[in-house]
């Protein structure tokens, strides 16, 4: 199918979802009797319509060849089944089991299909955990689940491109369920999933230690858990494939969009030229905010307990990710999107929605016209005349401008409001 019918058909699917989160928000009082009444049954309901469905007619009625990072995916999880070694044998930027776990899926079934369905199931999954976390604390929960379900990002970067970002929504969630089920004594047990988390998804997950050093009693334990199982485990590594095992810090030195960096190229290189073959120490820069930003937040929050501002804290470290990052991309968000439906937005405010779905479709959108009009790096202002370049810095603008939103709404929510509950 060509890439522009493909396009439109995600406009037109992304239209339709966004009428059902408008129906599905205007049914408040029903959803929040189904929550009590038969909660497993309309979930159940919801994911056959809005993911096992869909993939059911994508991938085996229209016969659609899987995309995004699925063939990469495939190649390694091929690879991992042969018995190859990772990073010596295949290339990958994710952590050393990653490659490993996406190969389970294709024991069953030797095609790409599975490893969407595979992620699809994970997500699935993460979803489900989440519902049951937040269910205690709102009437609103299931109405959320189901919602997100029809958000435009995740049903696409998930459902069509096979996107696993938001296995560390899920891999954060488990920690902070973890605190919640043992709030004192807590730091071998986090120091312990967290260990797990980066042998297992991508090494951006370091990302979240710094600030959560910060809010737990006894930062020392949970590092010293942490190096008892990363240690081993690098040593390991050197040991069979010597320094190969940083491959996948290699995966920053890529210029991305939208983020900061990519809005503001355009006046900073009227000042000075940016090599971007050499653009690391760009990253080393974005590295120091996306790093200092949530630590701030933790450490203005850190008379509150752990269980209390994980959520917004892990909100705040991706979403600055993806502010602060030249590497980052679109497709992160799929990262914290869960969590930021359920920690932060309203349903009941108009503008809350209104940005929440003005951020999935920049993210679903403005992706695809960057790659289409040839990946522009935007070096001067005067590539605006270009109308095609002008129309898609825009888009780049206003999804910045969405993670600002977020960011700031977190910031009220860890930091503000802790405040004045203590007042």
């Amino acid at each position: 199918m060509p890439v522009l019918t493909v396009f439109y058909l995600k406009l037109l699917i992304n239209l339709g979802l966004t009428l059902g989160i408008i129906w599905t928000i205007s049914r408040s009082g029903l959803f929040s009797k189904w929550q009590v009444e038969k909660d497993k049954l309309i979930f159940s309901i919801a994911f056959i319509i809005f993911r096992f469905i869909p993939w059911i007619g994508i991938f085996l009625i229209v016969n659609e060849d899987p995309r995004g990072d699925i063939p990469f995916f495939f190649y390694k999880a091929e690879a991992a089944k042969q018995g190859g070694f990772v990073y010596r044998d295949f290339w990958s930027y994710h952590a050393p089991l990653y490659a490993y776990i996406i190969s389970l899926p294709v024991w069953i079934w030797h095609n790409s299909r599975a490893i969407v369905l595979f992620m699809v199931l994970m997500e699935t999954g993460i979803l489900w955990l989440t519902y049951r976390t937040y269910k205690e604390k709102s009437s609103r929960a299931l109405q959320l689940a189901v919602i997100y379900l029809m958000l435009p990002a995740a049903f696409m970067y998930i459902l069509v491109d096979g996107q696993e970002e938001v296995w560390f929504w899920g891999a954060a969630l488990l920690i902070w369920r973890y605190t919640i089920k043992k709030p004192d004594n807590y730091e071998v047990g986090i120091g312990l999933l967290y260990a797990l988390t980066l042998l297992t998804i991508k090494v951006t997950f370091i990302f979240l230690l710094p600030a959560l050093l910060v809010v737990v009693k006894r930062p020392v334990k949970m590092l010293l858990t942490m190096a008892a199982i990363g240690i081993p485990a690098v040593g390991f590594l050197y040991w069979r494939i010597g320094d190969l095992f940083l491959m996948p810090i290699q995966h920053t030195e890529q210029l991305m969009t939208p983020n900061l960096f990519s809005i503001s190229r355009p006046w900073v290189e009227l000042i000075f030229h940016i090599n971007e073959k050499k653009s690391t120490m760009i990253n080393w820069f974005g590295l120091l905010f996306t790093v200092f930003v949530p630590v701030y937040m933790a450490y203005k929050a850190r008379h509150r307990h752990i269980n209390e501002i994980l959520p917004g804290i892990f909100i705040a470290c991706f979403v600055c990710m993806m502010i602060f990052q030249a590497s980052a991309m679109g497709a992160y968000v799929i990262a914290y999107l869960m969590a930021v439906l359920f920690e932060i937005i309203d349903i009941r405010k108009t503008k809350h929605v209104a940005i929440l779905l003005a951020l999935n479709w920049l993210t679903v959108v403005q992706p695809f016209i960057w790659v289409y009009i040839k990946q522009p790096a935007y070096i001067s202002p005067a590539m605006f005349s270009d109308v095609s370049f002008l129309f898609e810095y825009v888009l780049q603008i206003m999804n910045v401008l969405c993670f600002f939103w977020v960011l700031r709404e977190t910031y009220r929510k860890v930091v503000v409001q802790s405040n004045l509950a203590t007042a």
